[in-house]
């Protein structure tokens, strides 16, 4: 009687790759894993039976396997969001280089969808986590926590932070600019804010509030809007404001995607800038450089971040000792907007 046979998944397996090159399985995995342990005649061997069968090795069953990988994880709040591509690119310099790599998903700025990402990586037995947010579920904290892996928060820099936590200092620079627009003459100062992480609006906002109250001027000219930073969302806000703030001189925007739209919406109202109102975005974008007026903005080095966490990451996961740095600076750029 013929036995049953196992229903295939159509996956081309170790096996097959060992059957085609005469080998035994141990052999396969040892030129795979420690093709130094095999000589150079059989591992051309291997190799070809690998292309031809098209054989994808299962580095997660590797992974669970021994007490850690060379795998990083990435949990990004949004692809989309400017900078998060360059913060990226500095990771990718430094861990790439050691060995490492790295495994990226977007949260979609959603604290439990970044549960169920890391819960969905964690069987990797992962090297470390890199964060690109500092608010997460209770469950998230608790998982962390029992993994005992090294984890950088990034991008901005809080008070109480996990591990290792690399970024600038949102309220202390939007201070500086609510400060310089202050000693050209301005005094009716607005502040616009849209959907990204409500933590990084309230430290603007908390940095924009601390500079007028110091100068003691009014802080009532603030506008705020859960829909995305971007050009229509700031086109769309600059009406409310000016209606009901028509004194308003200068205005702080969240982000240079809100602050250009803002200005495009200006020339629309032929409301001149910087003589009829001044404008100032956040980041420092490739378009800050070339709207017209150019854009006044806050330049944030985010490759120089992604390199400082990396490279504080590999010490921490080399068991070197990592001493919290002080926050990165930002840059105010000076143009002509205001």
């Amino acid at each position: 009687m013929e036995g049953k046979k196992r229903r295939g998944t159509g996956r081309v397996t170790l096996a097959d790759v060992a059957r085609m090159a005469g080998v035994g399985s141990m052999t396969v995995s040892r030129a795979l894993n420690r093709p130094d342990m095999v000589s150079e005649k059989l591992k051309e061997k291997i190799d070809s039976a690998v292309t031809e069968l098209g054989y994808i090795p299962n580095y997660s069953a590797s992974a669970l396997a021994s007490a850690s990988s060379n795998v990083v994880a990435v949990v990004t709040s949004s692809l989309a969001e400017f900078g998060h591509a360059e913060m990226i690119a500095g990771i990718q310099e430094v861990l790439i280089p050691a060995g490492f790599q790295l495994m990226l998903a977007e949260s979609q700025n959603q604290e439990e969808r970044e549960q169920k990402l890391l819960e969905t990586f964690m069987p990797y037995n992962l090297a470390a986590v890199i964060l690109f947010d500092a608010k997460h579920t209770s469950s998230t904290y608790a998982l962390l926590s029992a993994a005992q892996l090294p984890v950088v928060e990034l991008g901005a820099a809080v008070e109480n932070p996990l591990d290792i936590n690399i970024g600038i200092d949102n309220a202390s620079a939007v201070y500086k600019v609510t400060e310089y627009l202050i000693s050209l003459g301005y005094e009716k100062i607005g502040l616009m804010c849209a959907a990204q992480k409500q933590w990084v609006s309230q430290q603007r906002l908390r940095g924009w509030h601390r500079a007028m109250l110091d100068n003691n001027l009014s802080t009532t000219r603030v506008i705020s809007t859960h829909a995305l930073p971007s050009f229509s969302t700031g086109a769309r806000l600059l009406p409310e404001l000016v209606l009901n703030w028509p004194d308003m001189d200068a205005l702080i925007c969240s982000s240079d995607d809100l602050a250009c739209g803002a200005l495009f919406e200006c020339q629309r109202r032929k409301i001149r800038v910087p003589k009829d109102l001044a404008i100032v975005g956040f980041g420092n974008s490739d378009i800050s450089k070339v709207c017209q007026p150019p854009l006044t903005t806050v330049a944030v080095p985010h490759r120089e971040i992604g390199i400082q966490a990396a490279e504080a990451l590999l010490a921490r996961i080399q068991g070197d000792v990592w001493h919290q740095q002080a926050p990165i600076a930002s840059a105010l750029c000076k143009r002509e907007s205001c």
